[in-house]
């Protein structure tokens, strides 16, 4: 029975490991229940090793991927709105689209970056944007640099595992996995703080 290491190698150097990468990124995009940031940092750790895809090839796919995902969430705002669906009409939620509502009409790139960087945000705030009729000429460009800074923040992350942990790529890839989630955690706590604050105003 192969050890967790073989186990990773053999992912990671399969030729359908950027195939997966994209898929997981592109859902990620509008479900953000699947670990499409995880998957991006275990490759670029492990091919910075030599046990998986280049981090370029990496970082090219994931970020052409982070975009259509994204677009399907902008889209579906578009199209359906953020009030259609019952779950849609929660506190937590209509909180949420009611901030990001505020943000996107004065700082719509700041806001879509920014959310890159925590998945509930991000889908909320790409969906608002969406419903909220910014344009896609405008949109697109935001999209690109949004992506290619979440992506090439993951992809650094693994750089500097990798290469610290060269011998030893196992702890390498645990080790950007929790700097990713502990940052992504801090900015959640940030994020969700700003929400409660502005929950007052909702309700005026």
């Amino acid at each position: 029975m192969p050890d967790l290491s073989q186990l990773l190698y053999g992912i990671a150097e399969s030729p359908w490991a950027l195939v997966t990468l994209a898929l997981l990124l592109i859902v990620d995009g509008f479900f953000p229940f699947v670990p499409g940031e995880t998957y991006v940092v275990t490759l670029a750790t492990l091919g910075v090793t030599g046990h998986g895809p280049a981090p370029w090839a990496v970082l090219a796919v994931a970020t052409a991927a982070t975009m259509v995902g994204d677009g399907i969430a902008f889209a579906i705002g578009r199209r359906i709105g953020t009030d259609r669906w019952a779950w849609m009409r929660r506190r937590r939620v209509a909180t949420a689209v009611g901030w990001a509502s505020r943000g996107l009409v004065g700082r719509p790139a700041l806001f879509l970056i920014a959310a890159k960087f925590v998945p509930f945000v991000r889908v909320i705030v790409t969906m608002t944007a969406g419903a909220g009729g910014l344009r896609v000429r405008r949109y697109l460009p935001i999209s690109f640099a949004g992506s290619v800074l979440y992506t090439g923040y993951h992809v650094t992350v693994a750089l500097v595992a990798g290469a610290v942990f060269t011998g030893t790529p196992l702890i390498g890839v645990g080790l950007a996995i929790l700097t990713v989630l502990a940052l992504g955690f801090i900015i959640e706590r940030v994020e969700r703080r700003r929400m409660a604050a502005k929950a007052p105003d909702e309700q005026e």
